[in-house]
């Protein structure tokens, strides 16, 4: 396969022809692919597992498929099960550490970075389009999921080829690289669907953008509408599993339009996501500013580098605005809660269009500029995180440690003691969850939900609520600073339950069941 390029509009533009890559394309990838492994691997090692990367675990190490499908149809998980028998395969190779859990998701991240960059060279023309649509998705919010044993790695990935495959239906390719791609965009698209259900989202997305250019062009291109179709048909075959899934109510429960705005502000956040953004911002002023004081300025500084088609702006905007605020108008009309930030990750390729549309507009000086921030930060991110030590940090236990009375129990909530049992078992006998408190509404049916892991016999033990209460008068109650224990909080304040520990992170009461009576 060969690299055509077409004649640059002036000596420092560089596009790309079909996927072929030159020297400085290799040097790009291998060592962002470098600088990407550093810190994603540290996280992988390093972190340990919260609530539904132990569902992961929880399906996954179940001693036989049958009861990995039976976790599926009942268990709290509602994900297609092509990433629980991967993620299985990869454990039962590399062991059952952390990082081999989060193998996958670090593999489909890094795939969708380098199908990002192969898309921005060949929409955006210019090495610095492509590096920013390299570099975007790692130093953003969603960066976290490059490094989590969940299916949004591996769905991303293939969403970000399905785009690549979406971008070279052109008709300047030969008729038998539009065929390869057509067929790459279908299947990529449905294996994303057999990842998570939620890729419905951003390939609607697709659609919204394929109708706007069917309008525009007034043409129908029928093969490409029937692969986008196509993640339909593993939808349907999965609607079996689905139905059963969705029996299970959503953990939220409630939904607010302020987490509208927070998504927007997690996305961003990041110190490596501010500064990147900042960088950008600064350049584009620095850039516009510099045109306007110069009355006769030279070919190269006028020139912009590179202007996006118009499908690809509009398919930025329609991902980026379009995609959360329109997930969020649904569930608020449909009563539904299903609004995180997870579900909205493919934001994020909006968000690197509409980067790249305007580190497009910038001349070559001050491109070249950007792309040396770009680098910068990522060496500076990368030489920090490899400084730091190697090791699982485990789950912190100053709650539930040195409490006035060490034979009393202590009841936490679900999310702590699954990562306490997880990673210290017997070593802290006192720690318990009852079932139906401190959690989220769970079905009466006890093969449903949060019940159904424990068939896997590696799982700890919850206590049933009319027992434990009988054999225990007196328990601290661990209650997490959040929204949803604002209640419960309010609750043992109104009763005048005493405080005997606080952290940053939590209060414990030291409760007696005969007091409400």
């Amino acid at each position: 396969m060969t690299l055509t390029a077409l004649p640059p509009p002036s000596p420092h533009i560089e596009t790309t022809g079909r996927l072929g890559l030159n020297r400085e394309d290799t040097l790009t990838i291998a060592l962002f692919t470098l600088l990407y492994a550093i810190p994603v691997a540290h996280s992988a090692v390093s972190r340990a597992f919260w609530l539904d990367e132990l569902f992961t675990y929880y399906i996954v190490t179940m001693p036989t498929w049958a009861g990995t499908w039976d976790l599926l149809r009942n268990g709290p998980d509602q994900n297609p099960p092509l990433f629980y028998a991967l993620t299985r395969l990869v454990v039962g190779v590399f062991g059952e550490s952390e990082w081999a859990f989060r193998l996958p998701a670090m593999i489909g991240y890094w795939l969708l970075c380098l199908s990002l960059y192969t898309l921005g060279r060949r929409i955006g023309q210019t090495s610095t389009t492509g590096l920013i649509a390299l570099v975007t998705p790692l130093v953003t919010g969603t960066g976290y999921y490059a490094s989590e044993a969940r299916p949004y790695g591996l769905m991303l990935g293939c969403l970000g080829v399905g785009l690549v495959s979406y971008a070279f239906i052109d008709p300047a390719e030969p008729p038998t690289w539009q065929r390869r791609a057509v067929l790459g965009l279908g299947s990529t698209l449905a294996l994303a669907m057999a990842f998570h259900y939620l890729v419905l989202l951003p390939i609607g997305c697709l659609w919204l953008v394929e109708g706007y250019r069917t309008w525009r062009t007034r043409q129908v291109r029928w093969r490409v509408w029937g692969a986008l179709a196509a993640p339909l048909a593993v939808l349907a075959y999965n609607w079996p599993l689905l139905t059963e899934q969705s029996k299970l109510p959503y953990w939220k429960m409630s939904l607010r339009w302020s987490e509208l705005s927070e998504f927007y502000w997690w996305m961003v956040s990041p110190l490596t996501g501010l500064a990147f953004l900042t960088l950008v911002a600064v350049v584009a002023v620095i850039d516009r500013l510099g045109r306007r004081s110069r009355h006769h300025p030279s070919q190269e500084e006028a020139q912009p580098s590179a202007k996006l088609p118009s499908e690809w702006l509009w398919l930025g905007f329609v991902l980026l605005i379009g995609l959360p605020v329109g997930w969020m108008v649904l569930m608020k009309v449909t009563g539904r809660t299903m609004f995180t930030p997870r579900y909205l990750l493919p934001a994020v390729v909006g968000l690197t269009l509409l980067v790249m549309y305007v580190v497009g507009q910038l001349t070559a000086h001050h491109a070249r500029w950007v792309a040396r921030g770009i680098w910068t930060i990522l060496a500076a991110v990368a030489l920090w995180t490899g400084l730091q030590p190697w090791q699982l940090v485990l789950p912190r236990t100053e709650a539930v440690s040195n409490l006035p009375d060490p034979n009393q129990p202590v009841l936490v909530d679900c999310v702590m003691y699954l990562q306490l049992k997880h990673y210290f078992g017997d070593q802290l006998p006192r720690v318990v969850h009852v079932f139906g408190v401190l959690t989220y509404p769970q079905p009466e049916d006890p093969s449903r939900g949060l019940r159904a892991i424990l068939g896997n016999p590696r799982a700890p033990r919850f206590e049933a609520p009319e027992a434990f209460r009988t054999a225990h008068d007196r328990y601290y109650i661990v209650c997490h600073k959040v929204h949803e224990a604002r209640g419960l909080i309010q609750y043992l304040e109104r009763l005048g339950t005493p405080v005997v520990k606080v952290t940053d992170e939590y209060l414990v009461y030291d409760f007696r069941w005969s007091d409400i009576e």
